[in-house]
């Protein structure tokens, strides 16, 4: 289905608009929306075969989620390995080496969007590019005096759920739960949070910013705008602004939720505090 940024929406690799394709054919990336489609973030899937290897520096910070596969990260501060569920931060500005280490699926989300970024659309720089004209993609990093804590906006990090003792109680008895990576505060342009949910529970949600969530675990069904679906394991939910959903947890789930503009900048307040 082609990206609405009005409407509560499942999207999958099969969905994307965009796709660009490298080393042979075993490196595929995605996009499901960037800026013309109306997202405030860079939206798409990324799948990679064993053996691939290359060195990157993004002109915008990425999130991604590995759903499939594992990599490993070669960077000035050392090496670091992603595996499924796990969100793997890198950060505009930071080099490092992608060393694909069995088949990889991804879902990434970017702030800002790549044509805020790089100032081409995403399909102005794959005609640019077949033409050997690719634009500069370069960007600078953050300083240090932005680094340490635990989520480092200057070096890449992988999170796991099971790092975060700070969750915040959503409802006991449904067992849902949101556990925070970081925001405004921390130096993200995101929200970044895990969250829990345990089968049974049904939530009617509004938020006041635009999500997009990665389902990692489980199976979700979504009502929203008089249509009905389900999300599953390595499928991606979009939700925008002020639109409201109903969730029913068909099963223990468990997602990734990144949102812009970040809860901080949304509610007056940083997570984790009224």
């Amino acid at each position: 289905m082609f990206f609405d940024p009005t409407v509560v929406a499942r999207y999958t690799a099969e969905d994307v608009r965009q796709t660009h394709t490298f080393h042979d054919g075993e490196a595929f990336v995605g996009y499901v929306a960037d800026r013309r489609e109306g997202s405030p973030m860079g939206l798409a899937f990324v799948h990679f075969e064993a053996g691939v290897n290359f060195d990157f520096s993004w002109p915008y910070d990425e999130l991604s989620v590995v759903t499939e596969g594992r990599l490993t990260i070669r960077t000035a501060q050392g090496v670091i390995s992603a595996g499924p569920g796990q969100i793997l931060n890198q950060p505009r500005g930071v080099p490092g080496t992608f060393e694909i280490e069995e088949r990889l699926r991804m879902v990434c989300v970017h702030h800002p969007t790549f044509q805020e970024a790089v100032g081409v659309s995403v399909e102005e720089f794959g005609t640019l590019s077949e033409r050997g004209e690719e634009p500069d993609m370069s960007a600078p990093s953050r300083g240090p005096e932005h680094a340490g804590g635990f989520f480092d906006p200057t070096v890449m990090q992988v999170f796991d759920s099971d790092d975060l003792t700070d969750w915040v109680t959503v409802d006991e008895d449904a067992r849902a739960y949101v556990g925070y990576v970081a925001d405004r505060e921390q130096g993200s342009p995101m929200g970044i949070a895990f969250s829990r949910f345990g089968q049974g529970g049904v939530f009617d949600l509004v938020f006041p910013y635009d999500e997009a969530a990665v389902i990692t675990k489980g199976r979700v069904t979504v009502e929203s705008s008089g249509s009905s679906f389900t999300v599953l394991p390595g499928e991606l939910l979009y939700m925008p602004a002020n639109t409201s959903a109903v969730f029913r947890l068909e099963e223990d789930t468990e997602a990734v939720g990144v949102h812009h503009p970040t809860f901080e900048e949304a509610f007056g307040h940083p997570p984790h505090r009224s």
